[in-house]
Formats: structure tokens, sequence, C-alpha cells
């Protein structure tokens, strides 16, 4: 085996890995706060001060140079501001939201349409039409939302309100949160400005609610679902992430992102006994056909 054919076959693994640990991610959090009652709030606070210290020493130590170079660089704070204000931190407290008002399965899925924003964006950004194959998928995705939210029927809602607008902020979120850093990622690299977000998030956050004032009362094992499945999977589910996109390419993790309402949904039903019907399962199917079709896009355009 040559070692292109190593690299990528590792790229493959980290691509499985990081959305897989984002999907139980999903639904050990929708687990915390719905059957074990933790404050969404107080969980935000922990999971993005201890993934972004984790992350941070992490990079420290194997990508230190870059990290840096962007602590030192006073020209780009107000964009690496906005960046963690608007993308990775909201992205971060809207999906949290969406998982405490509706479920991790229904909360995954609809983060999953961000690639059907970063279509509208980039339309108004660049002031043109879109192609066939970006239309194509926008139909999809909104059929298949429609579906998930109203069974096919206009007079009532299967999902509460709140619940669809969390779910829908948090695919805005990270669709800007895609689109926004890209000098920053390209300069610097990703793992830096995200455990540089992620760090600097929690330190901010802790202000509002400090994650060391009125724990909540969990038992041992709540705590090990806490700390190995929000947090680590957290730190270390995005630098896989970002790691299997340098060895296998943004291609071929387009696709892979799949992995990840998959896995929520798949848990959510078998661990946490959310009630999914057909319909449910055909408006994922579609929503990840859209996911499907853009990787294809991502491919011809490579």
């Amino acid at each position: 085996m040559t070692d292109s054919s190593r690299s990528r076959r590792r790229g493959l693994i980290y691509g499985l890995l990081g959305p897989f640990l984002w999907g139980i991610n999903g639904v050990v959090t929708q687990y915390l706060l719905n059957r074990v009652g933790v404050d969404a709030n107080w969980l935000l606070s922990a999971r993005l001060f201890f993934a972004g210290a984790v992350l941070f020493i992490y990079v420290y130590w194997h990508d230190r140079k870059n990290l840096l170079r962007l602590l030192k660089d006073r020209n780009i704070r107000w964009q690496l501001l906005i960046f963690i204000i608007f993308g990775d931190f909201l992205s971060q407290y809207t999906y949290v939201m969406a998982i405490s008002t509706s479920n991790a399965a229904m909360a995954t899925i609809l983060t999953s349409l961000n690639p059907i924003f970063v279509i509208i964006f980039y339309i108004f950004l660049n002031k043109k039409f879109a192609n066939r194959l970006d239309v194509i998928s926008v139909i999809i995705a909104v059929f298949g939302t429609f579906l998930l939210v109203t069974h096919g029927s206009l007079d009532h809602l299967e999902m509460s309100t709140i619940g669809l607008f969390w779910g829908l902020f948090a695919a805005v979120a990270y669709a800007f949160g895609t689109i926004y850093p890209i000098k920053l990622v390209s300069e610097y690299g990703p793992l830096p400005v995200t455990a540089v977000s992620l760090l600097v998030s929690g330190i901010a956050f802790n202000f509002y609610r400090p994650f060391f004032v009125s724990l909540p009362s969990m038992s041992t094992i709540d705590w090990i679902l806490l700390i190995v499945f929000t947090i680590i999977s957290t730190a270390f589910g995005t630098a896989m992430w970002f790691l299997s996109l340098d060895l296998a390419g943004p291609t071929t993790m387009s696709l892979l992102s799949a992995v990840e309402p998959l896995t929520a949904m798949i848990l959510s039903v078998l661990i946490l006994q959310v009630s999914m019907q057909w319909i449910d399962y055909l408006g994922a199917f579609l929503i990840i056909t859209m996911i499907v079709l853009q990787s294809l896009k991502g491919s011809r355009i490579s």
C-alpha cells in the first residue's frame, strides 16, 4: 500500500469518526437535558470551556506555530471576534437549544440543512443564479423538511414551532461559520482557529453562566457521558474532521457528513425511544440526499 493510499484510508476513518462522534454528542446532550434535567446554559458553558481547552492544548502541542501566529496577528482580531460570536458560539448555542426544544434527531437533521443556506449566501454574495444541481438540492431539502415538520399535512406541525426555529437558526449559524472564516482557515489552519474560538466562547459564556456554580446533581455514569461524549467528542470530533479534510479531500468529507444525522436518528430511536414514523425517515432521507448531491457538485468542481 502506497503512502497516499494509507493517508486516504486514515482520512476516511477520521471522516467517519468525526460525524459519528457528533451524532452521539447530540443524543447524549438530549439525554442530559431531558432525562437528567441538566440546565442547557450550564451544559453549554461546560462543553464550550472544556472542549476549547482540550482542543487548544492539542493544537498547542501539534501546531504551535500557526496558533501563536493567529494569537499575535492584530489585523485579524475583529474578523476572528465576528467568527467567534456569530459563527462558532452561535452555532453551538442554537444547536443545544434545538435539542432542548425538540430532540437530537430532529435538531441534527435540521442543522444538516446548512448547505442550503451556504447556497443562498453565495447567491447573494456573488449575485449569481444557482446552478441546476443547487436548485434540485434546495427543492429536495425543502420538501424533506416539510415532511419532517408537518408529516405532509398543513393543518398542524409535528414538532414545536420553537424547536423548528432553533433547528433552522442552527443551520444558518453553521452555514455562516462555514463561509465567513475561509480566509482565516486558509491562513492559519482550521484547528487553531476552532481551538481559539471554542476556548474564548467558553470563557466568555462562563461570565454569564459559570460551570462551577450550582453543579447539577448527576450520577457517575452521567458525568462520564458528559465528559466523554459532549466534551471529548466536541474537541476530537472536530479535530478528526479537519484532519480528514487534508487526507481525504472536501468532496469525500461532504459525503461522509451524512453520517452525523444518520447516527443521531438511529441512536435516538434505539436508545432514547424517540418516536419516528415512515414519513420522518423519508424526510431525513431526502435531506441526506441533498448532502450527497452537494458532494457530487464538489467532485465536478474539483
